[in-house]
């Protein structure tokens, strides 16, 4: 029998020979989960196709994927790849914050106790892929809905893959009512193959040695004549975007209309700014996921912005992201 390529692992070894990166043990596991996932999404749906029959997940249960690592160790890049290749034009890739809007809306507008089963049917209507990146959990309303939610859409046989900076025992870390989530963790242990990604290098970092100034600091005279002299189809100041009640949703519309936008007197989180500290987390986030080049001023270096905090753990990705946004690789295409 002769044995087809392995496009993932192809694509992969090319970028450790043209030194896009280095080889990692972690990653390139990893990618052989995604491309075994990938094989048989596509043997489903050929075998579909002959048969003529409705969606059905073969006697060989396909199973779902959670990949998770620390910050900048290849999760995203991976995961493009994986859905990039991916053959299903019944796929999709969304933003966590953005799918639960949805939910919220739905059950907002079908009040009855089968509303998230219904929602799963729904989206299985047109998805039979579920993609969510850099997935995490800060909301207690999104935690009361978790368990029965996945619950619905692995029942519907959905596939769902997901990278996270966090293993699932370390999800929503001392959040209000955590124990409401432990039905959630103990499905993804049941219906999802667990991967570390978790590398000694973080990928965002190494890109920085070839930088652009995007990022001024401190908030002086000096640094209003450079963010002036930057070109920027929108200019936004800290206060409009992160210390306003905005969220995922308002940040997306932004980066739908925008390649570039500059954000002004960013200023350093103490204690009592975790509320902005998080807009800025969830900003940031949308912002890179679209490759918006983003031109900042702030009052100290992005070392200094975060020192400490309940949302720390998060805003080390923040830190990452910010620092590979400097990079004049960035927006990166891989």
């Amino acid at each position: 029998m002769i044995h087809k390529p392995s496009p993932l692992l192809q694509r992969y070894e090319k970028h450790v020979a043209d030194k896009f990166i280095d080889f990692d043990v972690e990653q390139f596991e990893a990618l052989q989960a995604l491309q075994n996932l990938l094989d048989e999404l596509h043997a489903d749906e050929k075998s579909m196709r002959r048969k003529f029959l409705q969606w059905k997940i073969s006697a060989k249960t396909i199973q779902s994927l959670y990949l998770f690592g620390a910050v900048g160790r290849g999760k995203s890049m991976l995961m493009t790849w994986f859905y990039e290749a991916c053959e299903l034009a019944e796929k999709r890739r969304v933003h966590f914050h953005v799918f639960m809007q949805e939910v919220h809306l739905f059950i907002h507008q079908n009040p009855n106790q089968n509303a998230l089963v219904l929602f799963a049917k729904q989206i299985r209507e047109s998805v039979k892929l579920l993609c969510f990146d850099e997935f995490f959990i800060n909301d207690i309303a999104d935690v009361m809905l978790l368990s029965a939610l996945f619950d619905a859409l692995f029942k519907q046989d959905v596939i769902i893959v997901i990278t996270s900076n966090y293993h699932p025992d370390k999800l929503y870390p001392n959040g209000l009512q955590r124990a409401s989530l432990l039905p959630f963790i103990d499905l993804l242990y049941e219906k999802t193959a667990i991967i570390q990604i978790n590398g000694e290098q973080d990928y965002r970092l190494t890109k920085s040695s070839n930088v652009e100034t995007r990022y001024f600091f401190p908030l002086n005279s000096h640094t209003e004549i450079a963010i002036s002299q930057c070109n920027a189809e929108a200019i936004f100041s800290f206060v409009e975007l992160c210390e306003k009640p905005k969220g995922a949703h308002d940040y997306l519309k932004l980066a739908a209309q925008f390649d570039t936008l500059i954000l002004t007197n960013i200023p350093q989180f103490t204690v009592e700014k975790q509320n902005e500290a998080r807009r800025f987390i969830t900003l940031i986030d949308v912002l890179y996921d679209y490759k918006v080049t983003l031109i900042c001023s702030a009052e100290v270096a992005i070392d200094d912005l975060y020192l400490n905090g309940k949302n720390k753990a998060d805003f080390e990705r923040t830190r990452s992201r910010l620092i590979e946004m400097q990079s004049t690789n960035y927006p990166h295409h891989f």
